[in-house]
């Protein structure tokens, strides 16, 4: 039997496997559209709100709790939006990093910038180019987390994961992105001493600049320098893959189709900033059924 969970390492060509694996019943499509369901209220609320809701005995009908958490979520409610995928990373975050001290879930709200383009008009959108934000604490070590997802076919995921890391950290679209995050936190109660110093710190760097956008991106930038702070972009790919019986062929595809993408590939523009990217690949047997019982979940 193969291993199917595994942690490669490109630049020491390892493989660190997990107990967990595929499962093949017949069932798998609507049993994993019911656990990303029941996990939006992991995925909506603070830390904080979870223990007040699991306190208060709201948490155990998770199918009841995620639906009112739901009206904190996009709503575009399309078979091919991305919160499927976003609630997919976030459980893979959670559950292949045990270890970490989560500081803050992801930013749900509307954007007023973030764009690649330096001069850009406020279009009052969800926040894009980032399908998770989130602060944690690893072996006393800050880290933020800039998720990226692709799901479809193996080339449109692969072409476009690559696309998404370096977009993630052009210094505009990046300084941006933490820019709104940090004004939203003002807002937000934090039990973490050193992420409300984090946000107090970049507040007074956006409070200076005022509105003078080239500076503020820089300074920003700077303080994630100074300050140590690791920029880690975990991208999954979740690619149609109907061959999925066969485990050992799994694993083989999976390292074939990811050496072939990623043989030469480098991060561009990162700005003297420390950056880690870590690859989850998740292939489905059958995507389209799975998006068409979630998406039927939600609208129920």
């Amino acid at each position: 039997m193969h291993p199917l969970i595994v942690k490669y390492s490109p630049y020491t060509d390892s493989y660190e496997t997990h107990p967990f694996r595929h499962t093949f019943d017949m069932d798998f499509e609507m049993n994993f559209s019911d656990v990303l369901y029941d996990s939006i209220v992991f995925y909506a609320y603070e830390k904080d709100e979870i223990e007040n809701e699991y306190q208060k005995g709201r948490l155990d009908d998770l199918r009841k709790a995620s639906k009112v958490a739901y009206n904190r979520v996009p709503k575009t409610e399309r078979k091919a939006d991305g919160l499927m995928g976003e609630l997919t990373l976030d459980c893979f975050i959670k559950l292949f990093f045990p270890n970490i001290e989560l500081l803050y879930s992801r930013a749900k709200y509307m954007e007023r910038f973030p764009s690649i383009e330096k001069e850009v008009k406020k279009t009052g959108h969800e926040i894009k180019g980032y399908d998770s934000l989130v602060f944690s604490i690893e072996n006393d070590k800050m880290i933020f987390w800039t998720g990226q997802v692709k799901t479809g076919k193996w080339d449109y995921c692969l072409d476009g994961i690559k696309e998404d890391v370096n977009k993630s950290i052009i210094k505009y679209y990046f300084a941006d992105a933490i820019a709104l995050m940090s004004d939203i936190m003002r807002a937000v109660s934090s039990t973490s001493e050193r992420l409300t110093k984090i946000i107090d710190d970049l507040n007074d760097i956006i409070l200076t600049c005022e509105n003078e956008r080239e500076q503020k991106t820089q300074k920003i930038i700077e303080y994630f320098i100074s300050n140590k702070i690791k920029i880690r972009i975990p991208c999954l790919l979740m690619p149609d893959e109907s061959n999925y019986i066969d485990e050992a062929g799994i694993l083989q595809t999976i390292k074939k189709q990811i050496k072939k993408s990623f043989s030469g590939f480098s991060i561009a523009n990162s700005e003297g900033l420390d950056i880690e990217v870590l690859l989850l690949v998740f292939p489905l047997r059958n995507l389209d059924k799975i998006r068409q019982i979630f998406l039927e979940a939600r609208k129920s």
